[in-house]
């Protein structure tokens, strides 16, 4: 689902992060409505990569390298001139020697630059659209949760003490870090006053299809690691589920695009998530679709009735934006296509 109405003639957004599995669909959705696309890069070589990746859009594209996030003023030539910003850069790595300094100090600091440098620099910036999590939103401790619906009114609980310790797990700290960048994106708002506001969207596990620059299987972002463990022999058993929802990362590009066009997303947070789903049903998908692959997938337990777990409320995003959302089916078989596409070249 999308539209490719001429919105964005005449106009500049910056995307941080453009490199990423999530950024290349947002580049995407904001690049068939006509906007002008600077994006940031850590260097000239992923710059490369995104030019090889959405070479039909040269003459829109335009990159700024910004090699750390959270360098003081990293950000401030990257905002000059943009009409609006879109923050999607932010780590997502589970396994760091340091839960803080790899990740809840990297989420926080690039956020509130990216905040410092549009304040300081562009005072014609009226809305910044942050890429959070459900991640922000799920209380972790709370396991499968029967009965429980997550909302928007929501919020992780893990305190920042907890998330920074050592011995913390890679995924709890993960989950904080993005609770903390996206309140200290708020807090920002609320404390310094700036000419923009802040609209965050939270999508669960994302999928489908990559956009970004692949040229093989061997440097997988997480998510497609994730669902090609299903393809290629290396998942013997059914691995436990750890979120029960998730979204299309193209329809998650569409909402990055609404949330920045429409005045009533002004200082909202939005749960993007498409529906639930188990690792099961991936299996399922893929021992079905692909006859070849059935052998290569785990079996699990074929059919297995959805778990009774929490649900996530998405009527918000639905009636605000006007978002649809693809199904689990849609995204996993086309995510396989791609990677048997991409073998096949290999």
């Amino acid at each position: 689902m999308s539209s490719t109405s001429n919105s964005g003639a005449g106009k500049t957004v910056l995307v941080t992060g453009g490199s990423g599995y999530v950024a290349a669909e947002v580049l995407n959705a904001f690049l068939k409505r006509g906007y002008k696309v600077r994006t940031t890069v850590r260097n000239e070589a992923s710059a490369d990569k995104i030019r090889k990746s959405h070479s039909k859009y040269l003459a829109q594209l335009s990159f700024a390298i910004v090699p750390d996030l959270e360098i003081p003023g990293g950000f401030d030539e990257a905002v000059k001139g943009v009409d609006g910003v879109i923050h999607t850069a932010s780590p997502f790595v589970l396994s760091v020697e340091d839960n803080e300094r790899d990740l809840l100090k990297p989420a926080i600091n690039g956020t509130l630059e990216v905040l410092k440098s549009v304040q300081k620099n562009n005072p014609n910036v009226k809305r910044v659209v942050i890429t959070s999590s459900f991640a922000s939103v799920v209380d972790v401790f709370q396991g499968g949760r029967p009965g429980y619906t997550y909302t928007e009114a929501d919020w992780n609980p893990t305190t920042y003490e907890v998330a920074a310790k050592k011995d913390t797990p890679g995924e709890v700290s993960y989950c904080a870090s993005k609770t903390f960048a996206e309140k200290a994106a708020f807090n920002f708002v609320k404390d310094s006053k700036p000419n923009f506001d802040v609209t965050t969207i939270c999508p669960p596990m994302v999928y489908g299809p990559s956009s970004a620059y692949l040229p093989d299987l061997k440097h997988l972002n997480t998510s497609s690691a994730d669902i090609y463990r299903f393809t290629n022999g290396s998942e013997k058993t059914m691995p436990d589920t750890g979120f029960f929802a998730f979204v299309d990362v193209r329809d998650l590009g569409e909402a990055h695009v609404r949330a920045y066009e429409l005045p009533e997303a002004a200082g909202q947070r939005y749960l993007c998530a498409a529906s639930e789903y188990t690792y099961q049903q991936v299996a399922d998908i893929v021992r079905k679709d692909f006859p070849e692959k059935k052998d290569l997938c785990p079996e699990g337990t074929p059919n297995a009735p959805f778990p009774d777990v929490y649900k996530l409320d998405t009527s918000k995003i639905k009636k605000e934006l006007g978002m649809e959302f693809r199904s689990l089916h849609d995204s996993i078989h086309e995510m396989v296509e791609q990677f048997i596409e991409i073998e096949k070249k290999a």
